[in-house]
């Protein structure tokens, strides 16, 4: 952002191993997509939760990014620009999972979150770190005091309803921006000390370490191909298990797993666990009646069954559904 500052190859090379870890967290999503492991290890708090420390990790990043660039002359066009390209492959990959999951695309995921932190960090840009820092603890903590059902209906953006939105990626203003606030508080307290020696003259040396700083370098890109290239791979793995019959086309334990599955996800958007277990017998049953149980468990529904089988899941989620059978 600032030419006449060198970078700093230590947050590169952070930015690099939350890649990394990102790359791990979707390929198990495809895994699990695809059924070649249980559905229900994405749904698993404790995965879950390495997933919320990723995007922490990304937002915080962002704030360290902006402390380093403010340093002397902040090059506001070369942020302008980036903050553009951010904003820009956001629209994309809403497009991307609009067309490839309709009922459930990404309309404010980690990379709208990203764009949008990046301006409102912007309004602390000369402002005391402490008073950066504060702000960002308060947006992290306000979901605790102000949730409420009356803002369900902006929940995809503000995060401050009590209903989940289905969406394969949510990080809404609230909470998230806040971690890049927190993070560009504690870099200005660090700058202002003076970055340690330790880091600003750190250099990747070896295969990995040059690798993560590169990939970090040029994080937007790597975000934007790896999953793709992801769901390429396992597509093909889970064509080749299919065809070599190392699937079963509908054993107990296939069922199972998609029932843990369903109501983990049910569970997580708000409703109560009973009324999700009943929900998702509803859905194994319509699908069996309607001939699309063995395409589901394969995952080779066609667009008009997927049509079809997201119909019968939006009935057997509606909270009338016990009544109308």
């Amino acid at each position: 952002m600032n030419p006449s500052r060198p970078r700093i190859e230590a947050v590169d090379a952070a930015r690099g191993v939350a890649l990394a870890a990102m790359g791990v967290y979707h390929f198990v999503w495809d895994l699990s997509f695809y059924n070649l492991v249980s559905p229900s290890t994405f749904y698993d708090p404790r995965f879950q939760m390495f997933g919320h420390i990723i995007a922490v990790s990304f937002l915080a990043l962002v704030g360290v990014s902006l402390a380093l660039a403010a340093r002397g002359e902040f090059n506001a066009g070369a942020y302008t620009r980036r903050t553009a390209l951010v904003a820009g492959a956001a629209a994309l990959v809403s497009v991307g999972t609009y067309l490839f999951m309709p009922d459930a695309f990404i309309a404010f995921g980690i990379l709208h979150c990203i764009a949008a932190a990046s301006v409102i960090a912007l309004a602390f840009l000369r402002a005391h770190w402490f008073v950066t820092f504060g702000a960002g603890v308060c947006i992290v903590l306000a979901p605790l005091v102000f949730a409420s059902p009356s803002f369900d209906s902006l929940n995809w953006l503000v995060g401050l309803g009590v209903r989940e939105p289905r969406t394969l990626d949510w990080r809404p203003l609230l909470p998230w921006t806040g971690f890049t606030l927190i993070g560009f508080g504690l870099a200005k307290a660090l700058i202002l000390r003076g970055v340690p020696e330790s880091i600003a003259q750190w250099r990747a040396r070896g295969g990995v370490a040059r690798a993560l700083s590169f990939g970090g370098r040029h994080s937007l890109a790597v975000y934007i191909l790896h999953q793709p290239l992801l769901l390429a791979i396992v597509f093909v793995a889970a064509t080749a298990s299919a065809n070599f019959g190392s699937v079963g086309a509908n054993s107990p334990t296939q069922e199972a797993d998609f029932r843990l599955s369903c109501t983990a996800e049910c569970t997580a958007a708000g409703p109560e666990r009973d009324f999700c277990e009943r929900a998702c017998d509803c859905v194994v049953r319509d699908a069996k009646n309607v001939g699309l149980w063995r395409q589901v468990l394969a995952n080779s529904l066609t667009s008009e069954d997927r049509h079809r089988f997201d119909a019968l899941t939006r009935a057997c989620l509606r909270p009338d559904a016990e009544m109308i059978r």
